[in-house]
């Protein structure tokens, strides 16, 4: 199983990408109001909302990408390019406006952090791996 993992890597994380992204999206939806509950007044059913829209595009656009034989470099790259945003905006967040997060609203944005900081760079080994196999 794992060198199947290995050998498709990027197909991989761009799938899985897109799996959690569509499940935050929808659980996003789902439960707005005990997750704002949660994370704290600045987390409001609207940005709640927004965030879920954001994660539902997000996923289809991972899922598109992963299902090609090769993930096109091109895509892999907005990916990484809205990873970093994401990061980015996360410690803002964190830094800015860490006096409307409770103290879990400030544990989730963190470790959510430290995930997608987590799958970029798997994304960046994988399309490194792909485009050294494609000169191979």
């Amino acid at each position: 199983m794992f060198a199947a993992l290995n050998r498709n890597l990027l197909k991989s994380v761009m799938l899985a990408d897109g799996v959690f992204s569509l499940a935050a999206g929808i659980a996003l939806f789902l439960f707005a109001g005990p997750i704002g509950g949660l994370v704290g007044p600045h987390a409001t059913p609207a940005v709640l909302t927004g965030l879920a829209a954001f994660f539902v595009l997000w996923g289809a656009f991972h899922l598109a990408v992963g299902r090609q034989d090769r993930p096109s470099p091109a895509a892999v790259r907005v990916a990484v390019t809205g990873d970093a945003l994401w990061v980015l905006g996360s410690i803002a967040v964190l830094l800015l406006a860490r006096g409307g997060l409770t103290l879990t609203g400030m544990g989730v944005i963190a470790v959510a952090t430290v995930a997608v900081a987590d799958i970029l760079l798997l994304k960046e080994i994988g399309l490194a791996r792909q485009q050294r196999a494609g000169v191979a």
